[in-house]
C-alpha cells in the first residue's frame, strides 16, 4: 500500500532502520503528552527513546549532560556549570575539544522550559527540527535531494563534536546540518561506523520528501550505465 505520511513515506523510499524523531521546543505541553519516563546519561539519549513515542523533557531531566544543556538552550545551574567546566577540561587536556570552541557553539535561542521528543509524525505540535539517523548511502541522497552537494552551491555543512549542536545549528541557520556523530553520541546512541546524524528544518519536511523520491528514481535510472560499465571492463 502506497504511503501518504510523509514520514512513513521517508522511511519507506529511503529504507530507514531508524524512524526521524520531531524536536519542538515549548513553554506549554499538551496534556496528552507525558513526561519522559526515567534519566537518562546524555541529552542524545533522548533521540533513540524518541522513536518509541512522543513525550517531554525539561531542563532537569537534561542535567547529566551539561554540554546537552547548553546546545539545547536550557539555563544551566551553578553545579552543571561546574562540571560542563570540568568536562571541557578533560576534553581539552586529551587534545579532544578546545575550551575556545565552547564559545562558538549554536545554542538554540527560542525561549522554552521543554522539549517535545517523538517520532516526527506523531508529535502534537509542530517540531521545530527533524533528526534523522541515516547511514552514509541515505545520508548523500537527502543531501542530494536538498541540493546541498551541487557544485553551484555551498556544499553539506558536517560537524563532528558535540553531535547535538547541528540542532541549535539548523534551527538558527534554516539548513540541513550532518554530524559525523562524536564519541559521546556514538556511545549513548550506539550509532554504528557508517552511521550519521542529520537535522533538518521541519518546516520543509514535507517538500524535502518529495524531491527524495525523484532523486531515488534518478538513481536507479543511472545505476544499470554504471553496472554495465563495470562488467565491460570485468572489474
Amino acid at each position: 500500500m502506497e504511503h501518504t505520511n510523509p514520514a512513513a513515506r521517508f522511511v519507506s523510499s529511503l529504507q530507514l532502520q531508524h524512524r526521524p524523531v520531531g524536536l519542538a521546543f515549548v513553554d506549554q505541553v499538551p496534556e496528552q503528552v507525558k513526561h519522559v519516563a526515567s534519566r537518562v546519561p546524555s541529552a542524545c539519549t533522548f533521540w533513540r527513546l524518541a522513536e518509541q513515542g512522543v513525550f517531554y523533557a525539561t531542563a532537569e531531566d537534561h542535567q547529566e549532560c551539561p554540554i546537552g544543556m547548553l546546545t539545547m538552550g536550557f539555563k544551566m545551574p551553578a553545579s552543571a556549570q561546574q562540571r560542563a567546566q570540568d568536562l571541557v577540561q578533560t576534553m581539552a587536556s586529551v587534545n579532544y575539544f578546545s575550551p575556545s570552541e565552547v564559545n562558538a557553539l549554536p545554542v538554540v535561542k527560542k525561549a522554552h522550559s521543554s522539549i517535545i521528543y517523538g517520532p516526527v509524525e506523531e508529535l502534537p505540535v509542530e517540531a521545530d527540527v527533524v533528526l534523522c539517523i541515516l547511514n552514509t548511502q541515505q545520508a548523500m541522497l537527502v543531501a542530494e535531494a536538498l541540493g546541498d552537494v551541487s557544485w553551484l552551491q555551498h556544499g553539506q555543512t558536517a560537524f563532528g563534536r558535540p553531535t547535538c549542536g547541528v540542532i541549535p545549528r539548523t534551527w538558527q541557520s534554516g539548513e540541513s546540518s550532518v554530524s559525523f556523530g562524536c564519541v559521546g553520541a556514538r556511545t549513548y546512541v550506539g550509532l554504528t561506523p557508517g552511521e550519521v546524524v542529520m537535522t533538518l528544518l521541519a518546516t520543509s519536511f514535507d517538500e524535502l520528501v518529495e524531491k527524495i523520491e525523484t532523486i531515488i528514481q534518478a538513481n536507479a535510472a543511472l545505476a544499470p550505465y554504471h553496472q554495465q560499465q563495470k562488467a565491460t571492463f570485468g572489474v
